[in-house]
């Protein structure tokens, strides 16, 4: 292997202790390294806090900071200006009108359950009577989107027309089985197309991204599928205003939309910036008793329903289902389950993901004595590891998690049945996809995109990948010293700086999520004044710091996750520079500013003069 010798057999050892600051630190205007403090940043210094995070984001005219700060749904264009939409919706109003049987083929996804959910409702709106059933393919047994097999059984029961969500853009084989078979099929998609540029063969293809498309190119499955809902009702009524009943369903309809473009990490900007600010305000008021049942599982009041939330909260439980089941369940939950059976599958959802922490982390601990073995002390350029047992559902996660922690593109492999079966990341920089390109002599087959891959191959064949892999990712990786994930920071700021009235206009850069992410500040020079476990198990960090202000203090009370075995480095009286991302705690109703630690560097142990 490249890099270094291999430990000897028997050998223990161990992976290199974190280091401070753990990460790149990148102003990303500048895509300048400050980690070494090579610098101070002065642009824009007497500017508020508030305009210039605005401005590390390029919003500065006046309409486009009003838009930002106040998304409303008459911002989004209408559903017809994108590509297929219109014959789309006339295809499937065709269908509703002749009461033929209709299935809609979702993903075992978040996004693709709620893409799922939103098209069954809105027909339902139009036809309370019309026969719709709902198909979500098995994760593990059939795999990802349209398979031909499916087709024909749905098929055999008597479905005239499937309307695909989530999945179907570049299942040009299966859509010409269809044809073959007599099945009727629309395809709405927001994935990749195949790289000949070919599409399915169907009476309609619903994309945003297709060739000449422009405004629509970031939605996700169930935003596509949002989309769609509303070109119905225009459709059916002949009219681009719709009647209270449909208005209201469709409005109801926005928080899916909403929990399906957090889960799927598009850009939470333009149409899904409005789409998760006004969904997520109505979580509560949708009518789905589903929904309502899965809130309160997860503990969830509807009125602070967050990005946040949805990410680690309801979108793991609703993931949980197909990873460690059936994603069936899940789109049950969303369409059909009366109160009694919602509250049930809710408890299950719940247990499903309390396993599937728990097998997360079996695996994730497995992962590193794999690593521990393969690479010793030495930083890994590039991860590859496999294992029989470990769960193909899963191990995407664990592939975050191992990309977080190492910086460098990551690949896990498991047996399913005669070959083995994998989930990759990667870090920004590289496009895993073209890594797997280099690498695909070795590979059964593979797809995915910039960031994120699936891949198929002999298990004869995983040595030689291995190796091929971690070569062209050192390739493409900084300086082994460099490699360190990275932190985008926005701005620098004094403690003085973050009180509460701006504290509480950050807050409404939310939501926050993919290229609007929480805002992060480097605030210099600061003392650490207090250190103290806290949470149940005593894991955390609760630190208070000082800085002084024209003759006054200024004090900052931060939490660092899972930093308590690293109190030792923050005594009190230790001087350091830390990024912070600033919040309020709405304690017992008092809002108070508060901040969660990202990263932080030392500059020495001698407190600071002043005022005490």
């Amino acid at each position: 292997m490249a890099g270094g010798r291999s430990p000897p057999p028997g050998a223990v050892v161990t992976l290199a202790p974190m280091q401070f600051p753990a990460k790149r630190w990148i102003r990303p205007e500048s895509g300048r390294d400050v980690t070494n403090g090579d610098g101070r940043w002065n642009a824009a210094a007497g500017a508020r806090l508030v305009d210039r995070l605005l401005a590390a984001r390029g919003i500065v005219e006046k309409d486009a900071r009003d838009a930002f700060f106040d998304p409303r749904v008459n911002h989004l264009q209408l559903p017809a200006e994108m590509h297929g939409m219109s014959a789309a919706a006339a295809v499937i109003c065709d269908a509703v009108r002749a009461r033929r049987r209709i299935a809609i083929y979702g993903d075992y996804d978040v996004d693709g359950i709620m893409a799922t959910a939103i098209l069954w409702h809105m027909l339902k709106a139009l036809a309370p009577e019309l026969p719709v059933r709902t198909y979500i393919p098995h994760r593990i047994e059939e795999g990802y989107g349209l398979n031909a097999d499916a087709l024909r059984a749905l098929k055999d029961e008597g479905i005239d027309l499937v309307v695909t969500v989530d999945c179907g853009v570049s299942a040009v084989e299966e859509a010409a089985f269809a044809r073959d078979i007599g099945l009727e099929l629309v395809v709405t998609d927001h994935h990749e197309l195949k790289a000949s540029g070919a599409i399915p063969v169907a009476h309609a293809v619903v994309h945003p991204r297709l060739p000449g498309e422009q405004k629509f190119g970031e939605l996700c499955g169930a935003g596509v599928a949002w989309k769609l809902a509303w070109q119905l009702g225009q459709t059916w009524c002949g009219s681009k205003t719709l009647p209270q009943v449909l208005r209201e369903r469709l409005v109801s309809l926005l928080p899916l939309a909403a929990i399906g473009t957090v889960a799927d990490v598009v850009p939470m900007l333009g149409e899904n910036r409005v789409i998760v600010a006004r969904g997520l305000t109505a979580v509560g008021k949708t009518g789905i008793v589903g929904l309502d049942a899965l809130l309160a599982s997860a503990r969830i009041d509807p009125a602070q329903c967050d990005s946040e939330a949805v990410a680690f909260r309801l979108a793991p439980r609703i993931n949980a289902c197909g990873r460690m089941g059936h994603a069936e369940m899940a789109a049950e939950l969303f369409t059909t389950a009366d109160r009694d059976r919602a509250v049930e599958i809710a408890d299950t959802l719940h247990a499903l993901n309390e396993q599937r922490r728990k097998d997360d982390k079996a695996i994730f601990e497995e992962a590193l004595e794999k690593l521990r073995a393969r690479h010793g002390d030495r930083k890994p350029r590039g991860i590859v590891l496999a294992d029989e047992s470990w769960n193909l559902g899963i191990v995407g996660i664990v592939c975050s998690k191992l990309v977080d922690q190492f910086a460098c593109p990551t690949i896990l492999l498991t047996r399913n049945r005669e070959i083995y079966k994998g989930s990759g990341r990667s870090v920004p920089g590289i496009e895993l996809h073209r890594v797997l390109e280099e690498c695909s002599e070795h590979l059964i087959g593979f797809g995915g995109h910039a960031m994120a891959a699936g891949l198929k191959i002999d298990g004869a064949s995983i040595e030689a990948f291995a190796q091929a892999f971690e070569r062209a990712c050192d390739q493409l990786l900084p300086p082994a010293e460099e490699q360190r994930p990275q932190i985008e920071i926005d701005c620098e700021c004094a403690l003085g700086d973050l009180d509460l009235a701006t504290v509480g206009q950050i807050a409404r850069l939310a939501p926050f999520g993919r290229e609007n992410r929480r805002p992060a500040v480097l605030v210099e020079d600061v003392e650490v004044t207090q250190v103290r476990a806290i949470g149940k198990t005593g894991t955390h960090l609760e630190v208070k710091v000082r800085q002084p202000n024209a003759g006054q203090m200024q004090f900052l009370r931060m939490q660092w996750w899972n930093g308590a075995e690293y109190a030792e480095l923050l005594a009190r009286g230790t001087r350091i520079d830390v990024v912070v991302e600033p919040g309020l705690n709405h304690f017992r109703g008092l809002a108070e500013v508060e901040a969660k630690v990202i990263d932080f560097r030392v500059r020495s142990a001698q407190a600071i003069g002043g005022v005490g």
